[in-house]
């Protein structure tokens, strides 16, 4: 228990890291088949951790008020490593997307406005479900 204990307060301070210069990441623990609601506006971002992720594949689903105008980035982390998995725009109001993963580990979800989109979009309300 001790170990997975250590590993989420090293995932959390990477997220924290990572957004402290750029926008306010707020952490949240998720868990599969739970549905998240937020309010996005200029400058900030959202980050969901899931421990325990499945290497057989986690959907992602995203209903977004806004086409463009959030951008995810995934970062997987499993053996006191993380790795940059990449960006995705959700560029629908209905978003899927996902992956399977080679090794057990824990999968961090970042979701950001993208910066153009402010001036024609001030607040971008969504919700996000791990499956």
């Amino acid at each position: 228990m001790n170990k997975l204990t250590a590993k989420l307060f090293v995932v959390l301070m990477a997220v924290s890291l990572l957004f402290s210069i750029t926008a306010s990441a707020n952490p949240a623990i998720v868990s599969y088949g739970s549905t998240y609601s937020n309010t996005l506006t200029a400058g900030q971002g959202y980050a969901y951790i899931l421990p325990n992720a499945k290497t057989t594949g986690t959907s992602i689903k995203i209903t977004a008020s806004a086409a463009n105008a959030l951008r995810l980035h995934y970062y997987w982390s499993y053996n006191n490593t993380t790795l940059d998995l990449g960006t995705a725009v959700v560029n629908s109001t209905n978003y899927n997307g996902g992956s399977g993963y080679f090794s057990p580990g824990t999968l961090v979800t970042v979701i950001e406005r993208v910066p153009d989109s402010t001036t024609a979009y001030p607040s971008v309300s969504y919700t996000i479900t791990f499956n």
